[in-house]
């Protein structure tokens, strides 16, 4: 039997009337955080790029552009571009199975279908918990050479949770659930190295993108190879290489705690790589106990990031406010300047401040390969030769360990939304996400999210 069916079984014998309430409170959640995240990375001018390109005034939809000015698109576009606007800021949630951000490809998605169809939130909440529980295992027999070798799981894996998550909002069999896994893995893309670039948060809308293709196109019949994945030239031959990848360990455990539950969904706290926030981490914790560091007294910053992490986090002059969010060193030495990590400290314009580029030359950055692939380490050293250094371990994010509260998250859906929104409106969404029952429609919420900037 295909993996691809192996694979479909278990994505369908999810069912949200046997899931824990857990997991629907943390699907609301989600769907409140990437909503938020996207509404705070709907300025981004590459995502007036992609309009244009798509002229989707000429394909007008049912679909809402999320912050866009009240526009609406086809579900396909609008996956594409509310996917694109949730990893925008790279403050979307994080899967520490999966290497990268598991709702960013997915809600756009189970939102989109379900303003478009008219499904119940208990339908979109069950098609989330679908598609993540299909990247994440995934990712269980292909990270960390996957990861390693170059690929964004984010987009390569998210590519077949936002097919799984369209498959259950469209109502699919085993076969159609099979043959849309298998169609999507010709539509699997995403390299690190345009990390730091449009390009990335543009994978995980390709992502959404290609996946609700993947499941329409099979509703009007496209075949395709049902051994696509353990093919000879298949995914996992392709992309990881021979030896180098456990399907069984993708297939087995289905029985077990949900993925969603367990090591479960990280909330960011920092808007930028989750890779360089353990050292931003060690960092607040000396300025909770000096206080506040003068860049003018710093004689010098080490940090200590593990190898894996420091690959794409190693950028010491970066060139733009996107750029930035994936630098190490920009990043501790504004936490130990700032005492916090802001989106407004990203604005290409003013990113570099004049402190900030005099202090960059004086941070320098190693890797480590322990046992512990999170620990980051800083060392400070200031020019009156007192030594500061602490260390954290944080797994890309508030998971279970550490959980943000409803609060605590509300404060970042604010800060995110109320430019788009307005204070008021923005906390009537955050609640009305909260709050959601699973025979609620999503279509009146979702119109809320149109707004323009205020």
């Amino acid at each position: 039997m295909s993996f691809a069916r192996e694979l479909s079984r278990r994505a369908l014998s999810i069912s949200l009337d046997t899931v824990p309430e857990e997991a629907i409170r943390i699907g609301r959640r989600a769907f409140a955080d990437t909503v938020g995240v996207a509404l705070a990375g709907a300025d981004a001018p590459y995502l007036d790029v992609l309009e244009a390109v798509l002229e989707y005034e000429a394909a007008p939809g049912q679909v809402t552009l999320w912050g866009r000015g009240g526009r609406r698109a086809s579900i396909l576009h609008a996956a594409l571009i509310n996917g694109t606007a949730a990893h925008a800021l790279d403050f979307d949630d994080c899967s520490t199975t999966m290497g990268g951000h598991p709702s960013a490809p997915v809600v756009p998605v189970v939102l989109g279908l379900a303003e478009a169809l008219g499904r119940t939130t208990g339908k979109a909440l069950e098609a989330w918990i679908v598609g993540v529980e299909v990247e994440t295992r995934l990712a269980r027999g292909l990270l960390p050479h996957h990861y390693e070798k170059g690929w964004h799981p984010t987009a390569t894996l998210g590519v077949f949770g936002a097919t799984a998550a369209a498959a259950r909002m469209l109502d699919f069999d085993e076969e159609q659930t099979t043959t849309a896994l298998a169609v999507a893995v010709s539509m699997a893309s995403g390299l690190k190295s345009n990390f730091g670039t449009p390009v990335k948060p543009m994978h995980v809308g390709q992502a959404a993108h290609n996946g609700i293709m993947a499941a329409l196109i099979t509703r009007r019949g496209m075949t395709a190879n049902h051994e696509a994945f353990e093919h000879n030239y298949g995914f996992f031959n392709l992309f990881n290489g021979v030896g180098t990848y456990d399907a069984d360990a993708i297939l087995d455990g289905w029985d077990g705690p949900l993925e969603v539950l367990q090591p479960g969904i990280a909330i960011k706290q920092h808007p930028c790589c989750g890779s360089a926030h353990s050292a931003i981490d060690a960092a607040l914790s000396i300025v909770a106990r000096e206080g506040l560091l003068s860049a003018g007294a710093i004689e010098a910053i080490e940090t200590r990031t593990h190898d894996r992490r420091l690959a794409h986090t190693n950028r010491p002059q970066p060139r733009s406010g996107l750029d930035a969010k994936f630098s190490v060193q920009f990043l501790t030495a504004k936490a130990l300047t700032a005492g916090r990590i802001r989106l407004a400290d990203f604005d290409d314009a003013g990113f570099l401040t004049p402190d900030l580029a005099d202090l960059l030359p004086r941070v320098s950055s190693t890797g480590h390969q322990g046992t512990d692939a999170y620990l980051g380490h800083v060392r400070v050293v200031m020019k009156d030769g007192r030594v500061l250094e602490d260390s954290a371990s944080t797994n890309f994010g508030r998971g279970p360990a550490n959980p943000m509260s409803d609060a605590e998250l509300g404060e970042k859906f604010l800060d995110c939304a109320t430019t788009r929104l307005g204070l008021k409106e923005a906390g009537d969404v955050y609640r009305g996400f909260l709050e959601l029952s699973a025979d609620s429609q999503l279509g009146p919420l979702l119109a809320q999210l149109s707004g323009g900037r205020r």
